[in-house]
């Protein structure tokens, strides 16, 4: 009995480090799938974290992002924290995180899930009508992320999954750049592009900017945001050969900064 006293408070300990910390979206649960391979640690979590690696949609199969984190030091506790209850329920299926000490943590319905057959149709079902609107960040990136702490049976790890928060992390004393100034010193390369397209700012942004792309008919076919990182880096290998327009975005004001042509040839 006291060995159980004993774990429960040690849980209850642990757990508080990261709760009470705003409050979650719960009608993010009514998107997920198969939530019974989702057991639940906490409800609501906020941990704070520097992207290290994403797994797009295209990637993962089920519209959602695996954004690979290293936590900071209070939060570091979350990757390997196991209950035995949980622990028995492994699949073992996919149990191996991109780098050590990394903590996943999921935003859901980003992309058209590309999955087949029965879990194909339950993903699509689960996103269908649900815009995200959370933001998705850039490697590098420190940010606090908000959503539900939780063990994945099938991955056999811990993520915050799905997350319903995220935001940039200022660092302290920092100024705004002009946007002229910001534009001026964006480099788009290499042109054409066949497999890697870079936008790489001279100074990083310390809003949230955005850039989008679009086909020579005006339509919207990706879109992009980066802050305190200085480089979006896209993998362009399957985009069809062509023309794109894009525009770099200042996402508060709405200000498009600058606007211009790329080509992707293979």
């Amino acid at each position: 009995m006291k060995r159980i006293l004993r774990l429960v408070f040690f849980m209850v300990i642990v757990l508080s480090e990261a709760h009470g910390q705003g409050v979650c979206d719960t009608s993010y649960w009514n998107h997920t799938y198969y939530n019974q391979r989702l057991k639940v640690y906490d409800s609501c979590v906020t941990i704070s974290a520097t992207i290290k690696l994403l797994d797009p949609p295209l990637f993962t199969g089920d519209g959602d992002y695996h954004i690979y984190t290293t936590p900071d030091s209070a939060y570091t506790w979350m990757v390997d924290y196991r209950t035995p209850a949980f622990l028995k329920q492994c699949l073992g299926t996919d149990s191996t995180l991109k780098f050590a000490g990394a903590l996943n943590v999921e935003e859901i319905c980003k992309g058209t899930p590309t999955d087949a057959g029965t879990d194909g149709t339950v993903e699509k079902a689960a996103c269908n009508g649900f815009n995200d609107t959370v933001y998705l960040p850039n490697i590098g990136e420190h940010v606090r992320i908000r959503g539900t702490f939780i063990y994945d049976t099938v991955h056999c790890w811990n993520e915050i999954h799905p997350v319903t928060a995220c935001a940039i992390i200022k660092p302290a004393g920092i100024n705004e750049i002009d946007g002229a100034a910001l534009a001026n010193g964006l480099k788009v390369f290499p042109q054409p592009a066949n497999n890697d397209l870079r936008f790489q700012f001279q100074h990083a942004p310390h809003a949230v900017t955005l850039i989008r792309l679009y086909n020579l008919e005006g339509q919207q076919m990706f879109i992009y945001a980066l802050s305190e990182t200085n480089e979006l880096r896209l993998d362009v290998s399957d985009w069809p050969n062509g023309q794109y327009i894009y525009q770099v975005v200042l996402k508060d004001q709405n200000q498009v900064l600058k606007s211009g042509k790329i080509s992707v040839a293979h």
